[in-house]
């Protein structure tokens, strides 16, 4: 039986701590608590923001607001708002990896590749599902971004290729040959592309029910 993905802790709210509202009033928190708490919601502000209005249409007060910050709190943080936004996402970025690679390790992946890739995508689908917004704004919006967006996202993919063929493969996926490194990022763009529909169709819920038919698709992939 699935997990409900909304009975699980989101780890995509980019910090646990962070994203917390701060206590109303007088309060004996030291000035980086009070930082890193505004951070970590306007960068989590800005994500749900573009997934609502699209890349080109959102502005920093956009993200302020749904933050619940000061416009003087924006600007301690980021110089404008793609500043703000590229960090978002390379933040998100590294916390799904996080997600993916504790999955994969707790399945034994390196002793079964197999499980640890059913693991760190079953992890992935639970997120996306999670926090389909967040997922919408890095997977669809991103493209909006322009060069930047794009070199942002291929940078993702290929780190990910990377890590897929160092895992499954066994070996130092630098020294892959061509053809392992286009079956890595053939087998990322198979997931990529799954949730990507998904994510535009508004069924992000039905992802971790497939997770195994998209695991058996890579692996397939991954195996030629």
């Amino acid at each position: 039986m699935v997990a409900d993905p909304a009975e699980q802790p989101s780890p995509w709210a980019l910090d646990d701590e962070s994203s917390k509202p701060l206590p109303r009033g007088r309060h004996a928190l030291s000035r980086e608590t009070v930082l890193a708490s505004q951070r970590g919601r306007m960068l989590h502000a800005a994500l749900v923001a573009t997934a609502e209005k699209g890349f080109g249409y959102v502005v920093v007060a956009d993200v302020i607001s749904e933050a619940g910050v000061s416009r003087k709190a924006f600007y301690e943080h980021f110089s404008d708002f793609e500043d703000c936004w590229f960090q978002a996402y390379e933040t998100a970025a590294e916390v799904l990896f996080g997600e993916m690679a504790a999955a994969a390790i707790e399945a034994d992946g390196a002793a079964d590749p197999r499980a640890g890739l059913d693991a760190g995508i079953a992890a992935l689908a639970r997120n996306v599902a999670q926090e389909p917004q967040v997922a919408h704004a890095m997977i669809v919006d991103i493209a909006g971004g322009g060069p930047r967006g794009l070199n942002a996202e291929r940078v993702t993919l290929n780190r990910w290729a990377k890590l897929l063929l160092t895992t499954w493969d066994r070996s130092d996926a630098s020294k892959a040959s061509d053809q392992r490194k286009l079956a890595a990022l053939a087998a990322v763009s198979i997931v990529t592309g799954v949730c990507r529909d998904h994510l535009v169709a508004g069924t992000t819920d039905a992802l971790p029910a497939i997770s195994d038919q998209i695991t058996a698709l890579m692996a397939k992939v991954l195996s030629t």
